[in-house]
């Protein structure tokens, strides 16, 4: 009998603490409390689009080991749709090196709302971060962090299309002046 009761009372406790609001729910929820979203197209939906660039240029040390390109570049996109309203989560890398082994990196992770309206599209975002990592640099070494405020999370607007080249929907972007989407900014490749 005694078990019994100890394995009820261990049931309700976590009964209890199940029943209890999760803080980081609702820290989510307040933060797209007051952001407008729209769903987001099929076309666009439920994937990944991305972008990457690699420089031509290589970097070899005096034994020779390949150090790197001394730019590289990815920034990728994810579109989604949570309960019906509009998602988005940005990240960009950017990778530069020098002769001299110095090798700097820098990430950049933004999550929002979208607002999709014809063929232009608003990125609200809601939390992100930046960081920079330095190595072997003589300006300093070591990784700085810091959360994105203010002006980091005021909204962007940009146009876009889906064009099919060579059997291949690739999604671009392009500036919000650009009406009649003639200067891509970048272009994606869808990725599962």
């Amino acid at each position: 009998m005694k078990k019994h009761l100890i394995g009820l009372l261990c049931v309700m406790t976590l009964g209890l603490f199940a029943c209890k609001d999760d803080p980081i729910q609702k820290e989510e929820e307040d933060l797209y409390k007051n952001v407008p979203s729209s769903k987001v197209p099929d076309q666009l939906a439920d994937g990944s689009w991305f972008s990457g660039t690699l420089s031509a240029i290589s970097y070899w040390d005096r034994d020779g080991h390949n150090l790197g390109n001394d730019y590289e570049a990815g920034r990728e996109y994810l579109f989604y749709n949570q309960d019906g309203k509009g998602r988005i989560k940005f990240w960009q890398y950017l990778g530069m090196r020098t002769y001299s082994s110095c090798v700097t990196e820098i990430y950049t992770r933004m999550e929002g709302s979208v607002v999709f309206e014809g063929d232009k599209f608003t990125f609200y975002p809601v939390k992100g971060s930046f960081k920079t990592i330095k190595d072997k640099c003589s300006s300093g070494n070591g990784v700085s962090e810091r959360k994105a405020e203010g002006d980091d999370l005021l909204p962007d607007v940009y146009r876009w299309e889906i064009r099919r080249v060579d059997g291949e929907d690739l999604f671009y972007t392009f500036s919000e002046d650009d009406v009649n989407h003639e200067d891509a900014l970048f272009v994606y490749r869808f990725t599962q």
